[in-house]
């Protein structure tokens, strides 16, 4: 067999969201990446289906939100309903899926097969790699005495490109849809069979600096470094069957996202895009999970009510399993994320965007090191952070689990208010990372100042608000000025900059950061300069009549272009733009503050406008 040798930066194993995710961050940050998969194509059916508030903002970063959120099903509310032998079922309550604090998405119901497609049509927009099909990992080998220079390909990994013959075995069970199919999308077009790339046949040796393993629950990247994937045996071992398809009923709430509980056993709806809905029902076993099952069980549940399907599109099983790594990474070279990391049941319906969020929080990392700009040692915050994040998720659906156990004792009120009470921590908006290098908090030696901006807490993203452009009045989502492209950005609210007081402590500031020896780096010879790495925001309250941008010191704007960077809260002439960042975040209207957003546009720190020197020790810390 023909044996090949190649190398490359990063290569991810899985191409499913998270794997997609982590070549979407590599792409947008110029890093070489290659992504392989043993399928013959993405996903197009079935699968996860909720896109949380969260996960549609970071997707928005990279410009890939819109299309999707404008073809799937928004999930407004949820109802949950009641009854047994002796009383009919009827709603016995009703709360929101979406609130305004959550952010502009609301959350939203769309085949897995869509997802991928956003984001699959991301990296090529970044010229990024395509997925490499019909491509499986055979070995790996760490040369440990090269994992401490970051810039060694210290990685070896060893791969099989599958011929014809072997992909269409491995496939057979597998279902792509054609012109004319119900769930067929001409947008699916460039994804509907893998790209011959003339390896088939052969073995090839990639050298590499990083992996990342996003090849689901039987994942072997993480067999391939001998991790566990530790559990709970004693958990509840019942089973759901998940049926998507078309189908009309007289259930009341039919077109609302809804549980049911009937003498203690579950059931529910999930109304999907194209006229799909989601319905899902207990089991005996995985083997009885059919759609003659699924459908028998739900009817038993929902009766009187009747429900009639007319069309099947996919059919799958859940079940209680929680299972988490014993490790998230090897020698910060190797790392796990998605369902490779942990797995859960899927009720509340976090499952993809968490692992999302897996890749969203280290393609920046990993590109920021390859690139020259942090040391190797940042990799470790990965899973410092991420590990924080995965025992709380665990938590929650194990307590969830406990509340709503699909075969019977199934807990209206429990479920109800354990969602309810959850919504900011499933829509992923609430997640917040601990002290550490890239979250100035808690007994460190640089400590953000809280007080200042209680509305913006430190480890947590950066909510968005309604301000203006300073050029034009133009009303603008704050939030869209942080865009995911591996940039820090330094916001300084600057307060009321027309009392002279406060515009001279902006002009200090400016100096600070003026100084040559600030930020800029060297790197393998190449200077790495400000603007590579930073963007600076300025959001000050005066009126536009009293001040303007040149008043502001130019060099906050060098080599940029300051119509997108200068923004104002102040209605006093049109009260109809809502602006009210200042008061949102809790912001002193005349002194303002001094915020340090990561690329990942999590808050890394807080403190006055003479802290610049703080915060530019802080960043010291995390670059070479």
């Amino acid at each position: 067999m023909t044996v090949t040798e190649s190398t490359t930066d990063v290569v991810i194993i899985g191409a499913g969201p998270s794997g997609l995710m982590a070549a979407l961050w590599l792409a947008r940050c110029g890093v070489k990446a290659r992504i392989i998969d043993s399928r013959a194509t993405k996903v197009f059916r079935g699968h996860a289906d909720g896109m949380q508030s969260g996960t549609l903002d970071i997707f928005d970063s990279f410009g890939i939100a819109e299309d999707l959120y404008k073809k799937s099903a928004q999930a407004l509310e949820m109802t949950f309903w009641a009854g047994g032998k002796d009383s009919p079922l009827k709603r016995v309550a009703r709360f929101p899926k979406w609130y305004p604090e959550l952010g502009q998405y609301r959350l939203v119901h769309t085949s897995q097969g869509n997802t991928e497609r956003a984001l699959l049509d991301g990296i090529k927009a970044f010229n990024g790699p395509e997925v490499e099909r019909g491509v499986t990992a055979a070995a790996m080998d760490i040369d440990e005495s090269k994992i401490s220079d970051p810039k060694a390909h210290a990685i070896k990994v060893t791969v099989k490109h599958l011929t014809e013959e072997e992909l269409a075995a491995s496939s057979k069970n597998d279902t792509v849809p054609r012109p004319g199919d119900f769930n067929y999308d001409p947008a699916d077009e460039p994804y509907l069979k893998r790209r011959a790339s003339g390896k088939e046949g052969t073995t090839e040796v990639i050298h590499t600096k990083f992996v990342i393993g996003t090849d689901g629950s039987r994942s072997w990247t993480r067999n391939a470094l001998g991790f566990e994937f530790l559990g709970d045996e004693t958990g509840d071992d019942s089973v759901a069957g998940v049926l998507d398809c078309v189908a009309t009923s007289n259930f009341p709430d039919f077109h609302i996202q809804t549980m049911i509980s009937k003498d203690g056993r579950g059931c529910g709806f999930v109304p999907r895009e194209n006229g799909l809905t989601r319905i899902a029902a207990p089991v005996a076993n995985r083997a009885d999970a059919t759609p003659e099952s699924i459908i028998k069980s739900l009817k038993e549940i929902i009766s009187p009510y009747e429900i009639n399907v007319t069309k099947v599109d996919w059919c799958g099983v859940f079940g209680s399993r929680h299972r988490v790594a014993s490790s998230a990474s090897k020698h910060s070279r190797v790392f796990l994320a998605g369902d490779a990391l942990h797995i859960h049941s899927p009720r509340a319906g976090i499952g993809m965007n968490f692992s999302i969020q897996d890749a969203y929080n280290l393609g920046w990392k990993i590109a920021h090191v390859v690139k020259g700009i942090s040391p190797l040692n940042i990799l470790k915050t990965y899973d410092e952070e991420r590990g924080l994040t995965t025992k709380q998720l665990i938590a929650f659906d194990k307590a969830l689990a406990e509340q709503a156990p699909l075969g019977g004792n199934f807990s209206v009120k429990g479920t109800r208010q354990g969602l309810q009470d959850g919504l900011p921590f499933t829509s992923t908006t609430a997640i917040e990372y601990e002290a550490g290098p890239f979250v100035a908090k808690g007994d460190g030696s640089i400590t953000s100042k809280q007080h200042l901006a209680p509305g913006l807490i430190v480890g947590r993203r950066i909510p968005s608000q309604t301000v203006e452009k300073h050029a034009n009045g133009e009303p603008h989502d704050f939030g869209k000025s942080f865009p995911s492209d591996g940039r820090y950005r330094i916001v300084i609210f600057a307060g009321d900059i027309s009392r002279p007081e406060q515009l001279r402590r902006v002009e200090r500031l400016s100096q600070v950061l003026e100084l040559p020896e600030t930020f800029l780096q060297h790197s393998n010879g190449r200077a790495i300069f400000p603007q590579d790495v930073f963007e600076t925001l300025v959001l000050h309250t005066a009126s536009r009549d009293e001040i303007e941008i040149t008043d502001l010191p130019p060099f906050l704007f060098k080599n940029s272009d300051p119509v997108n960077q200068v923004f104002v809260d102040n209605n006093d002439s049109r009260t109809w733009t809502l602006s009210e960042a200042y008061s949102k975040y809790g912001i002193s209207r005349d002194t303002g503050c001094l915020v340090l957003v990561r690329p990942d546009r999590y808050i890394m720190y807080i403190g006055e406008l003479e802290d610049i020197t703080e915060l530019i020790k802080l960043v010291a810390s995390v670059f070479i």
